[in-house]
């Protein structure tokens, strides 16, 4: 293990690493993976040991793990997100679900440094990202250029306090933010800027006498198809896409690099990275203008594994919210009949 991650066998639950997210280096992450690799064949050997039981014990309540860094955006950080989206430098602050996303990869590192923390009971390398949520609450002092010289700022990754038992195995949530000082005469206060929960889903069969949990969450809406509209535009993500994109969050999951890894775990094929096909699409969905602060609030969950290249039309329908005049933007990335990537965007 390189020496900058020797902190994470630790048992404290919470751990403070001294460098920025995307500092990442080649050696640190495939560090990363054999932790992954190792921590999954450790948990199989537990589960055959001990049956049932064992899974049993991940619908308790989980336990208070974090990990912190400093923040500071760099110019690689920028090329590299402008390289992977095929978007304009300029859109980064002008349009704020691009912002969000863009603050969401650059961030990611820190959450996968808490999966690999001792303790953490989350298998990567057998679960899947299923939903993520972001809200961005104070645009104005997450501008790019201030973010390139920000002192101060921080990022927390944090396990979520309880699991969720679904049908198809457990959920975990995974939740980073970002803080940025903020200075009021002669105090100084640290002010959360963005927020990403991270829910993956860790396959399981889960025994018929095991209670699944209540969610409680607001009725979700279904993107219907309508076979008559045309759609707004194509979303193409080529056979490369993937490893462009983890050269920015450094989530090198094999199912996302290799077509033999993903097969081997059941994939069709090699897959695209959740957010990376979301920051496509939303760089092409026209969205009705926010207000002038900028508070947005954007859910995307991920219906079906996106395997590449792919080439997926994009959906777009606009809603009104039932309590106030916020219109709603919902969008959809589709193939033939099929929903692969659906979200929703709105005003905080």
């Amino acid at each position: 293990m390189p020496s900058r991650l020797l902190i994470l066998s630790r048992r404290d639950e919470h751990v403070h690493l001294n460098f920025h997210p995307t500092a990442l280096t080649l050696l640190e992450v495939i560090a990363l993976i054999f932790v992954f690799i190792f921590k999954s064949i450790l948990t199989g050997l537990m589960i055959l040991i001990a049956g049932t039981g064992h899974r049993q014990k991940l619908t308790t309540v989980m336990p208070k793990l974090s990990v912190s860094m400093p923040f500071k955006l760099t110019e690689k950080d920028i090329s590299l997100y402008i390289k992977a989206t095929s978007s304009i430098r300029e859109n980064l602050d002008a349009d704020e679900a691009s912002k969000a996303l863009f603050l969401s990869v650059v961030t990611e590192p820190c959450m996968l440094l808490l999966v690999a923390k001792r303790g953490c009971p989350i298998q990567p390398l057998g679960a899947v990202n299923v939903r993520n949520s972001f809200k961005l609450f104070r645009p104005e002092l997450c501008k790019i250029s201030d973010l390139l010289s920000v002192e101060g700022a921080m990022v927390v990754a944090a396990l979520g306090s309880e699991a969720r038992i679904v049908k198809r195995g457990v959920e975990f949530d995974l939740i980073v933010e970002l803080g940025v000082k903020v200075f009021d005469g002669d105090t100084t206060e640290m002010k959360t800027v963005f927020r990403q929960v991270f829910t993956m889903l860790q396959f399981a069969r889960i025994p018929k006498n095991v209670k699944l949990s209540e969610v409680s969450q607001k009725p979700e809406f279904e993107f219907k198809l309508d076979s008559e509209k045309q759609p707004e535009g194509q979303v193409q993500l080529p056979w490369d896409g993937p490893k462009e994109w983890a050269r920015v969050c450094k989530d090198y999951n094999p199912v996302h690099i290799s077509s033999l890894a993903a097969e081997l775990y059941g994939l069709p094929g090699k897959i695209a990275h959740g957010n990376h096909m979301a920051a496509l699409a939303l760089a092409k969905v026209e969205r009705k203008s926010l207000k002038p602060d900028g508070r947005l609030s954007l859910d995307v969950k991920f219906k079906r594994p996106v395997t590449v290249p792919a080439r997926l039309d994009i959906r777009v329908e606009y809603e009104r919210s039932e309590n106030s005049q916020k219109t709603v933007t919902h969008f959809a990335l589709t193939s033939g009949e099929k929903v692969y990537v659906q979200g929703e965007y709105r005003e905080l």
